[in-house]
Formats: C-alpha cells, structure tokens, sequence
C-alpha cells in the first residue's frame, strides 16, 4: 500500500513540475508559461514615445531572441529617430504563432511524462496487489532492482527528448532568429553590412543539418545580393520564412513520431521487464513452497 501511495504522489509530483514555472527549471525542456504572454502584453502597451527609458516598471521580457530583436529596434530607434512599427507588428503575428507552437510541443512532451507516470503507477500498483493477493513475502532488495531500474528509464527520458528536441528545432531557431531580424530592419537606415552583422548571419555556416540545407543556401545567396547589389531583400526574405515555418511543421511531426518510438522503447526496455521480472520471482517463491 504503501508503494502505491509513493507512486501516486511521484505522478501527480511530474505534473506539477511540468507546469511549474520555477525558476529552478527556467533552462528546462519546457519555456516558462507567460513568458510569451507577458512579452505580447508588452508590446501591446509600448508606445514609441516613451522608447527612450525602459524603467523597471515597464522593463522588457526576456523570450527566446523575440526581446533581443525589439532592444535592437529600440537602440536604433533612440540614437537615430523614427519609429517601427509595422516591425513590432511583424514580431507580434511571429510571437503568436511561436507561442500555438511552443503550446503544441508542451501537450506532447506532458503527455509523454503522464504516459510514463501512469505505466510506474500501474506497475507498483500490480506489484503491491499481487503480494497482498498471494501472501507471499519477496525480497526487498529485488523489489528495490526493479524500482531503480525502471527509475534510471524515467530518468533517461528528459535527457532523451532534450536531445532531440535540440536535434528538430535547435538550428531552427537560429534561422528564425536571423530571418526577423533581417525582417524587422528592412526599413531601417543601416547599412547592410550592418543589419546581416545585428542578424549573426556568418553563424549560418554552423547550420548542418540537411532538411535546412535549401533554406540556408537560398539565404545565403539572398544576403550575397544585398551586399553586392542593394535594393530591397524584404519579399525573399518573406518567402523563406514561409518555407522555414512549413519546415518546422514537418520537424515536429517527426519529433512526435520520434517521442511515440521513445515511449516504446522505454516501456519496452524499463516497465515491461519489470513486469515479467516480478512474475518470474513471484513464480520462484511459490515453486519453493511447493
């Protein structure tokens, strides 16, 4: 009885810290929950005129590379005058659709946690009635191999969807992050050397990973053009981000299929031994017995 109850408080114990917004666990697999919200209702109250000094009481959000992109527009805004509008429109549609999406890979990866959460209840759950049913005493110290094992498979998991979610999306967004900020200082009087600078557009070459490859060559080319030519890159710029958020789409249907293997493997691996593990030692208690 008592292992059920430890089970259950372990299970409700992962629910909550997936929800939580700690911020023990600011640098966790999940982005704190307003993080995004408090950015948009930032932005939403900012006025151009009050751009010169950002106080504590009106201090700017920190979300992903959203915050840099605005502070960038906002330095250029202070030393050279105007106002950008339509750019801080522009974050604002991209921000709503990063946060639908960060909501989506949140629900998949919490109910991964609740699958493995509910496959440990389960699990302790047959254990302990069974012992209750069949009056047979087993070995703690067995019983104590089958907890940690399957302890080291739900430990496994965060570093396992870290790792891959590093693998679909971490490249990702850094073309998202250079592609808005070329975005949003389209019609801000920099140079272009200057705006690929701000954008870290030589770190392009960092990104290897192959599903990308078209975008980063296109991207390349387009900035090739803007330093050697001039003129505007704002519509090719545009049509890459179209094809980059297509792209992320299809990255996180294979992050949901990925997660699908992962949860087999792991009930394989982890939970469905432990079942057989304890009904192979049941089975040896009973046999000495007879």
């Amino acid at each position: 009885m008592f292992n059920l109850i430890l089970y259950s408080f372990i299970l409700f114990g992962l629910v909550y810290w997936v929800e939580s917004q700690s911020l023990v666990f600011s640098q966790s697999l999940i982005i704190k929950k307003n993080a995004a919200e408090e950015l948009e209702d930032w932005l939403k109250k900012f006025s151009w005129s009050s751009r010169q000094e950002l106080t504590s009481s009106n201090r700017l959000p920190s979300y992903k590379f959203y915050s840099e992109v605005i502070e960038i527009l906002l330095a250029i805004a202070r030393k050279m005058g105007g106002t950008y509008q339509d750019s801080i429109l522009f974050l604002r549609e991209g921000l709503q659709a990063d946060r639908q999406f960060e909501k989506k890979l949140k629900e998949i990866i919490l109910g991964t946690w609740l699958q493995m959460g509910m496959m440990l209840f389960l699990t302790w759950a047959f254990i302990t009635g069974s012992l209750f049913l069949v009056d047979i005493k087993v070995s703690v110290y067995k019983l104590a191999m089958i907890a940690i094992w399957q302890g080291i498979g739900m430990a496994s998991l965060p570093f396992i969807i870290s790792f891959f979610r590093k693998k679909f999306f971490q490249d990702i967004g850094k073309l998202w992050k250079m592609l808005y900020v070329l975005r949003s200082l389209t019609k801000v009087p920099l140079s272009r050397t200057e705006i690929l600078t701000i954008a870290g557009v030589t770190e392009i070459k960092n990104i290897q990973q192959k599903s990308l490859i078209h975008i980063v060559d296109k991207l390349k080319e387009t900035c090739q053009k803007a330093l050697q030519l001039g003129g505007s890159y704002e519509e090719e710029v545009v049509s890459l981000m179209s094809e980059l958020r297509f792209q992320e789409k299809w990255h996180f249907e294979l992050f949901e299929k990925r997660l699908m293997v992962i949860k087999l493997g792991i009930m394989s691996i982890f939970f469905l031994p432990s079942y057989l593990a304890f009904i192979f030692l049941l089975l040896g208690d009973l046999l000495t017995l007879m």
